[in-house]
């Protein structure tokens, strides 16, 4: 991209933004009950990346809109498969990647945009979390922090699960906290080795949402808070059955035993055994890969949403079909479509949105849609995919 051209781009991208912070501003404060801490260090003049724990679809804006000056942030190339999706993020400055894979030219435009004394932003964790616990940091994230060679930024969110679990399809309305300082200055990131960045960027930005709750006891009070957290927790903590949870309203229950649990106005899980979605996780995640050890799983879809993609982008398919997972093979039968791939070819599983799972193999890229009231949880799915192709 030409000099005057990227000028020009970034200018108009500057103004965009500040016609639509003025525009939305009120909103968000309408919408969220948000209590900053440190945040005029957005002000300083020095470019900088801004890192933090991903828990809201509205994070990056809503930082956005504390800063006072755009910061672009790295999004999804899922974010732009409309042309209304694609005019907008193009206008807000996004920089699209390629999900789970290296993208070079996503890499070369931040350093670009930092050489004009642009902030960046990027989450490590590469998507929202799901539990209300920070997921695993992508190691790639302290070597692109070593390359930018720039001070890096912090923001840590602390309610924003509380007021809308990912897996979720309404809001609640209760009190976020956000966080800002400064985690490496840039001499800082000169110093120090990518491991040594990686290790701190993990303990920086790891939060646990309900060991928090449990010490500030907030309410978040909205309507149909279990749904859909079949999304997330597929065993039953009580039969042990395996994606056998279904949800309606505050409630959610187990189809095989009848156990029935719901969420409180404190974000809590009422009912026995597990009291919030954390420690549900994580011993739901232990039961599975005993299971998966054995080569014990196998997943059936019923009629599914495909879409599959070549490099360049171009849709190939785009139909229902049928999904067959085991330890050996991944089999998609539609009416159209009909393949079999072998699982150790497929990589970069990952999850956009709340119903979007892509892969890639190969060069190409394969999509499926998800409806949490027909097909299985899509984490059970990603886990078992993840664990299966070793991605």
């Amino acid at each position: 991209m030409k000099k005057i051209k990227l000028k020009r781009k970034l200018k108009n991208e500057d103004l965009f933004y500040n016609i639509l912070s003025t525009v939305l501003r009120p909103f968000l404060r309408f919408r969220y009950d948000i209590e900053t801490h440190n945040k005029d260090i957005l002000k300083n003049k020095e470019p900088y990346l801004i890192i933090g724990n991903h828990v809201m679809a509205d994070d990056p804006v809503i930082v956005n809109f504390h800063s006072r000056k755009l910061i672009r942030y790295m999004a999804a190339d899922t974010n732009y498969d409309t042309p209304w999706k694609r005019t907008i993020f193009s206008l807000g400055g996004a920089i699209p990647f390629s999900k789970g894979n290296s993208d070079f030219k996503a890499v070369k435009h931040l350093l670009r945009l930092v050489k004009n004394r642009k902030p960046v932003g990027l989450y490590p964790e590469g998507g929202r979390g799901w539990s209300g616990e920070t997921e695993e940091i992508i190691f790639s994230t302290a070597k692109l922090i070593k390359i930018l060679n720039n001070s890096v930024y912090r923001v840590m969110t602390k309610g924003g699960y509380m007021n809308k679990p990912r897996w979720a399809d309404y809001y609640r309305k209760g009190k976020i906290h956000m966080h800002y300082d400064v985690l490496f200055h840039k001499e800082e990131v000169k110093k120090l080795t990518v491991e040594e960045i990686y290790e701190k960027i993990k303990k920086a930005i790891y939060h646990n949402e309900y060991s928090w709750q449990k010490e500030n006891n907030y309410t978040y009070k909205g309507k149909n808070k279990a749904e859909h957290i079949e999304r997330l927790l597929y065993i039953c903590t009580k039969c042990s059955t395996i994606d056998s949870l279904s949800s309606k309203g505050d409630e959610f229950k187990c189809t095989e035993c009848g156990e029935k649990w719901k969420i409180n106005d404190y974000g809590f899980i009422e009912g026995g055994f597990y009291d919030n979605t954390v420690e549900w996780n994580h011993w739901q995640k232990k039961q599975l890969y005993k299971k998966l050890k054995k080569s014990e799983i196998t997943i059936n879809t019923k009629k599914i949403q495909f879409e599959k993609f070549e490099k360049n982008g171009k849709k190939l398919y785009n139909e229902e079909v049928l999904i067959n997972l085991d330890d050996k093979n991944l089999k998609i039968k539609g009416r159209e479509f009909n393949e079999k791939l072998d699982v150790k070819n497929i990589r970069a599983v990952s999850i956009t949105l709340l119903d979007i799972f892509e892969f890639y193999n190969k060069e190409e890229k394969y999509r499926i849609i998800f409806n949490p009231e027909v097909n299985p949880s899509i984490i059970y799915f990603l886990e078992t995919l993840k664990y299966y192709s070793r991605s």
